[in-house]
């Protein structure tokens, strides 16, 4: 998943986990953290989700 967190496209990425949440690190040097999409802040900077295909 893409977010827009600095008014640049794209700028903090996150892994979709299901059950609407996503794992990302906040920032340089902090633990990676499960965030609910449902939050405010995130839901207000989403900027769109990818697919990747794992077939070989």
């Amino acid at each position: 998943v893409f977010f827009n967190t600095t008014r640049s496209q794209f700028s903090h990425v996150g892994i979709f986990i299901g059950e609407n949440r996503f794992v990302h690190s906040p920032r340089t040097g902090k633990a990676i953290t499960i965030a609910s999409m449902d939050d405010g802040y995130w839901r207000a900077r989403y900027d769109g989700a990818r697919r990747i295909s794992l077939k070989k």
